[in-house]
């Protein structure tokens, strides 16, 4: 059957996400494989932006470049106006527009705007956004200035073509105020057991362990993409080529349910259930960030909104305690931030000279330092925050997973958004859950077909 040109949105009530997660390994685009030197990628961005200012110059007309994004944390909104000041310093008669939205209503825009034929020239890339609305940025000379591996796992969901170029690294993993467990005698937990043991003392302490909301369901979401990310990927990378051969059904999974359980178990059960309704994702980092909460599971998007409150919030970072060996949990890492041309462009090429400014090390840098993450631009190296130092010693040590949920179709995921806090909630037994599920992981694999 033909596959529907749509842009997929996300339709349950109250889910304000700031981005999803997951990523893959090279999957053969031609772009990932390509071979450059740091000084020729950074020579071939010098170049593209002098083109840019003598084309425009001679042409006599001025350029308005449309970029919607959903990046709506007030530093990569600045992040991205210096590097866009620049670059309308370097190529006079450019103007970028950004218009800055959560997730889910930038999903609703695009919509809308495919609906009319009317995309915007470049988005913060959404794996909801069917390809075929996307400019294939195969072979670009720029390309080769990102982290091969970063830049197909970005690209992992399409069988062929590069239409998402990463600008960051991400990850999802339990944030720990240390402050706050010293002060109630807590070590910090290594198992399963000693993390429920923890949760018991700070309640009778009078601490509320865990920082969720229940007004932002963005907030537990992404709590719940790190579970199965560890549960059931981290052990079996194959897990969906399997489900989808009908060798598993997530009925009969342990892996999925273990991960809904402990969503269930441990991150909303020790939340404040009662106050978690009045509380948004601004207020769960403000609260994890004073001390308020033990344990905030967010990624690597939360630092900057953590560091803002409090930026000498004395915390750590660890993969979440799935099981009782201690030290054995993966941390979910992936290419996190990305940026799209949509295909219709009537100023595609001036799209791509702007992506090959926020390639170029300069644009990296910036984007590094102002939102704290870790780069996917080669040659830039931010030590931007001591928690970096948690995330590499799991990297050294192979104890990452890449698979979380933008290896997911679309109409799963969008069924998963809607229902997920069902169970969390207790208004679903898992049979109920799950049989949903796997209706709709078939569906969407019926209509890749």
């Amino acid at each position: 059957m033909m596959k529907k040109k749509v842009v997929s949105v996300i339709l349950a009530v109250a889910m304000t996400a700031s981005l999803l997660a997951g990523c893959g390994t090279n999957n053969g685009n031609s772009a990932a494989g390509e071979e450059s030197t740091e000084t020729e990628g950074t020579e071939s961005t010098e170049e593209t932006a002098e083109e840019s200012t003598e084309e425009t110059a001679a042409s006599g007309e001025d350029v308005t470049l449309e970029f919607l994004s959903c990046k709506i944390e007030d530093a990569p909104k600045a992040a991205f106006d210096e590097i866009i000041a620049n670059f309308e310093a370097a190529n006079p008669g450019v103007k970028i527009e950004v218009q800055s939205m959560n997730s889910d209503n930038l999903k609703t825009t695009l919509r809308s705007r495919a609906a009319s034929g009317d995309m915007p020239d470049i988005v913060t890339w959404m794996k909801e956004i069917d390809k075929d609305y996307l400019l294939d940025l195969s072979g670009e000379d720029f390309l080769s200035n990102i982290n091969a591996d970063t830049l197909a796992g970005a690209n992992k969901i399409y069988d062929e073509g590069t239409y998402a170029m990463p600008l960051d690294n991400g990850w999802i993993g339990l944030f720990y105020n240390k402050d706050v467990l010293a002060a109630n005698d807590i070590e910090v937990p290594t198992t399963y057991s000693e993390l429920v043991a923890a949760c018991d003392k700070l309640q009778a302490n009078g601490v509320t362990p865990f920082s969720s909301s229940l007004s932002d369901l963005s907030v537990p979401y992404i709590a719940l993409i790190g579970l199965f990310a560890e549960n059931v990927y981290a052990n079996n990378a194959d897990w969906s080529a399997e489900r989808d051969a009908g060798e598993h059904t997530f009925v009969d999974d342990e892996g999925w349910k273990k991960s809904f359980d402990q969503l269930k178990d441990v991150v909303y059960k020790y939340c404040d259930p009662d106050n978690a309704y009045n509380l948004s994702y601004d207020d769960c980092a403000a609260n994890f960030a004073n001390g308020e909460n033990a344990f905030y599971f967010e990624g690597s998007w939360a630092l900057s909104s953590v560091r803002g409150v409090k930026s000498d919030a004395n915390i750590g970072i660890m993969a979440f305690p799935v099981n009782d060996t201690p030290n054995d949990s993966a941390l979910l890492c992936f290419p996190d931030t990305s940026l799209s041309i949509c295909k219709d462009s009537e100023n595609a090429d001036v799209a791509k000279k702007f992506l090959a400014y926020m390639a170029s090390e300069e644009a990296g840098t910036i984007w590094a330092e102002k939102c704290a993450v870790s780069s996917a631009i080669n040659g830039v190296n931010v030590d931007y925050d001591p928690v970096a130092a948690d995330i590499n010693s799991y990297i050294s040590a192979g104890k990452i997973t890449p698979l979380g949920d933008r290896v997911l179709r679309t109409t799963f995921t969008d069924k998963l958004w809607e229902i997920f806090s069902y169970y969390m909630l207790g208004e679903n037994d898992w049979s109920t859950l799950a049989s949903t599920l796997d209706e709709y992981w078939d569906k969407a694999y019926a209509e890749q077909q």
